[in-house]
């Protein structure tokens, strides 16, 4: 049978409301980004409106249909328009100064722990300075580093912080975690820091919701102490973060060995976790009911029968877990998925898992539009898509009303069959999620064919409804500590165990460079292709084919835009740091510092990482540390480890802070020997381009038998390698952190003077202004690599007006984001390009609108092509 004859038998009443759903589907989508194109969308709705009148007149659609799919697009777009303006007037945007405020707010989202910190979402009430507060609107993110007490949702807070726009680093392709926040409808974000900066006015008693909330959000905290009380990670962190949703508690090794083997899914709630309980809960209670006594069973099914008894009780279940994992949207999101799927069961519609799916995901959009571009939203639907897609087949195929769930005639039977079903599901999500996950992630998760079989059952029917029992007995008898400890961490010992030994299998860990827009749709046309079955075999062929052709060709992800005529220099956005690229001529890569690493932000793994898959770059010649400083080399640890590196350089300054052992560790493990450069060595060449190290100035062997204490940053920033690149007629200077003292050495060189590109030094730090320096400088360029809205205040507003002085164009990683410099090497020509540049810009409805918008359609084909860089 045929799959496409599979849903429409399965599910009319889908097909019924599809066109519709598409319909507003796609006026959200031409909404996100009415301000950038608005000229190309009224054409094409005026497209959409005639060939809508042509299906009409062909008596291919009823008029009727044809004005509710014409009404639903434009009701999308005005959605859209509609929140957005909402979110844009909200009156907290206008005291975001970089100053101090005084800010009173209401907790309304469920606080977030990690182990140094809490993270809360505040509805501001009330903003002000000097003790006057003036009545203001919107949502603020703030984190608290080292509280001294704990703050629960709908709890009145009172703090002094800094404002700041949701911000994120700009790159090539790369994520932009200001733009995430703004989607979840955050408009400022702040931090503070120590005991007392953060006080409860008053605990709100306003309301039973509010009550409910605060009451679940105390529970959580219960829970968290009693689980601290009795477990060691890495049970800790799995248990903090699929129980009860703190992420943050889940240590980097075991997460990325969860990411290799295809299975992070599993450690964090989602879908699959509340499926899985539903599931479990489910067939429990109806396998229960339906062994009861016949007398009990005949009294019972006069009232209810087994299946809505299974779904009255599994709602609660299902909802409390809900709940306790912080009610994430994500876990929100699958909520709503559930819950209307158990109402189909209710009503006696199970086969109608699509429609189901599509309720969903229209209430999740009409919500928040903006979800139709989160990542979870996107992987959790087409994961629930594929799923229902292969039990849709399962349902038709055995012609039962109960499909998947019809047992067989013996155990050993029934049980191959579950494994047969579980592997095609898996399958299926696999396949239809490797796109997303190579786009969002760099990885392809080949291995999760396999380990999902393995380890999903482990989880979803023994770790999770452990927890859920415990928990429970935890709220009941107000213990203190986690009952069955010890099976707790037994359990969790051994998943990480085999989660690990899979990690470790040769090429488990495959990192692509994300796949183009215009690629992945191919793709999926394809793979409905495939699945709807179209008796045709050669087609079928074709279309098989042609998926695998494209996985192996994003496996293989090729170097594909080397040009041996041009060299290459990127100065990355890495925040308040250093990170430059530069691509050879012959193929040769260098890596300039790495930027810093965070304890969930990794500068090595979030955006060097990425850009150079993206690049087709696996291997690394040359990694250089100009000095051991946190916002430098804080990155290169990963960086050792996930590439295949040539030679590492460094200024041979040892210090003993934790960030330089880890990288000492790491340079020892893959086996690297650190070379400390010497003043003029050159250090890489390829045809006309040399490769070389102008400094360190001072003497650095001194340095590694002083105190720690008597280093001070200027010691080591004048001790920074300053580097240059020669090819033919271009010429580029690297001067990391240099400061006045090292300036005045470097200004001593002829070289200093000539280089047509400068990276400014120390951030355009104030301690680095050497006005005699700037003023013998025959640059075209400089570029300034800093953070934004940094608290150091870098760069220096003197330093920015020292090169305008000059009449040198200042480019800047915190306003342009990433800078990308290619030169031609037979002529002086050079490009210089920016990730700002490359972002979709607001155009305005007056003569220049054309020509705005044809810009904007121009970085969109770079978009969907996949050439952003």
């Amino acid at each position: 049978m045929s799959s496409n004859r599979v849903l429409h038998e399965s599910s009319p009443f889908a097909f019924v409301i599809l066109p519709f759903f598409v319909a507003f589907f796609f006026g959200l989508l031409l909404g996100s980004y009415l301000f950038y194109i608005p000229v190309f969308i009224v054409c094409f709705l005026l497209i959409q409106g005639c060939a809508l009148v042509w299906l009409e007149r062909s008596d291919r659609i009823t008029s009727t249909k044809s004005g509710i799919v014409f009404a639903c697009t434009i009701a999308g777009i005005i959605w859209w328009v509609l929140l957005a303006a909402a979110h844009d007037t909200a009156d907290l945007l206008q005291w975001v100064d970089g100053k101090s405020q005084h800010v009173v707010g209401k907790v309304v989202a469920p606080v977030k722990r990690a182990p140094d910190r809490l993270v809360m979402m505040i509805e501001v009430s009330q903003v002000g300075k000097s003790g006057t507060l003036m009545p203001t609107s919107g949502l603020l993110r703030l984190t608290w580093r080292e509280p001294d007490h704990s703050i629960h949702q709908g709890d009145i807070i009172d703090v002094v912080t800094r404002l700041r726009e949701p911000y994120g680093t700009r790159n090539p392709g790369g994520f932009h975690f200001g733009e995430y926040l703004s989607r979840k409808g955050v408009h400022a974000v702040a931090a503070v820091s120590g005991a007392g900066t953060v006080e409860v006015r008053q605990v709100s008693s306003a309301g039973i919701i509010s009550v409910c909330w605060q009451q679940i959000d105390v529970w959580r905290e219960r829970v968290h102490r009693a689980a601290m009380a009795v477990l060691d990670d890495p049970a800790l962190g799995l248990f903090l973060g699929m129980i009860i949703g703190e992420q943050s508690f889940i240590t980097s090794d075991v997460r990325d060995a969860f990411m290799v083997t295809g299975t992070v899914h599993i450690i964090s709630i989602s879908g699959s976790h509340l499926g899985l309980i539903a599931f479990l809960m489910f067939f429990c209670v109806k396998g229960i009911v339906l062994r009861l006594p016949i007398v009990w069973l005949e009294w019972l099914s006069v009232r209810l029968t087994a299946t809505r008894l299974a779904v009255l009780l599994t709602m609660p279940v299902v909802s409390f877990y809900t709940l306790l994992a912080g009610s994430e949207i994500a876990t929100v999101r699958s909520w709503v998925m559930i819950m209307v799927f158990l109402l189909t069961v209710w009503i006696g519609r199970a086969k109608h898992l699509l429609t189901a799916l599509g309720i969903a995901a229209m209430l999740a959009l009409v919500a928040n539009p903006q979800e139709m571009y989160d990542t979870s939203f996107q992987l959790s639907y087409s994961a629930v898509l594929a799923i229902a897609f292969v039990i849709q087949m399962q349902q038709q195929k055995t012609e039962h009303d109960q499909g998947l769930y019809e047992p067989s005639s013996g155990l050993v039977e029934r049980s191959w069959q579950r494994m047969k079903q579980a592997w095609w599901i898996t399958l299926a999500v696999t396949l239809v999620t490797w796109p997303l996950v190579a786009y969002y992630f760099h990885h392809i998760a080949w291995l999760g064919l396999f380990s999902n079989v393995l380890v999903v059952p482990l989880v979803g029917f023994l770790m999770v409804p452990l927890g859920l029992l415990s928990v429970v007995w935890v709220l009941l008898t107000g213990s203190d500590a986690l009952p069955l400890g010890f099976l707790h961490q037994a359990i969790a010992d051994v998943v990480v165990t085999i989660v690990k030994a899979l990690a470790g299998i040769p090429g488990a860990e495959w990192h692509v460079a994300s796949p183009s827009i215009g690629m992945m749709l191919v793709y999926y046309g394809l793979l409905v292709a495939l699945a709807l079955n179209v008796p045709k075999p050669k087609f079928q062929v074709s279309c098989a084919i042609g998926v695998t052709a494209i996985l192996l060709w994003w496996g293989w992800s090729p170097r594909l835009d080397h040009d041996p005529n041009t060299v290459r220099v990127t100065f990355l956005d890495v925040g308040q740091g250093d990170a430059s690229v530069i691509e050879l001529p012959d193929g040769q890569t260098i890596l300039i510092d790495g930027g810093p690493a965070y304890r969930r932000l990794d500068m090595g793994q979030a955006v060097i990482g990425p850009y150079l898959w993206d690049r087709g770059i696996r291997r690394i010649d040359h990694v250089i540390a100009t000095h051991p400083q946190w916002d430098h080399v804080g990155g290169l640890p990963w960086i050792l480890k996930s590439f295949d590196v040539g030679r590492y350089w460094s200024n041979g300054i040892v210090r003993e802070q934790a960030f330089y052992q880890r990288l000492q560790t790491m340079i020892k493990k893959v086996g690297l020997t650190e070379q400390m450069i010497a003043k003029r060595q050159e250090i890489a060449s390829a045809g006309p381009c040399t490769f070389k190290a102008l400094s360190p100035f001072m003497p650095t062997r001194d340095l590694p038998r002083l105190s720690i204490s008597s280093v001070s940053g200027a010691a080591l920033n004048n001790r920074s390698i300053i580097t240059r690149l020669d090819c033919g007629e271009h010429s580029m200077l690297f001067t990391a952190d240099a400061e006045v003292e090292a300036l005045s050495k470097l200004n001593e060189l002829s070289e200093a003077h000539t280089a047509r590109i400068v990276k400014v030094p120390h951030h355009g730090a104030k301690s680095s202004l050497h006005d005699e320096w700037i003023h013998q400088l025959d640059a075209d360029v400089a570029v300034v690599s800093a953070g934004q809205q940094n608290r150091y205040g870098h760069p220096s507003p003197l330093v920015v007006e020292a090169y305008a002085q000059e009449g040198i164009p200042l480019y800047r990683t915190d306003h342009d984001g990433a800078v990308w410099i290619t030169a031609n090497l037979n002529s002086s020509d050079m490009m210089i390009d920016t990730a700002e540049e490359r972002r979709l810009q607001p155009v305005e409805i007056d003569r220049t609108v054309l020509h705005n918008e044809w810009k904007n359609l121009k970085r969109l084909w770079r978009i969907w092509t996949g050439r952003l860089s």
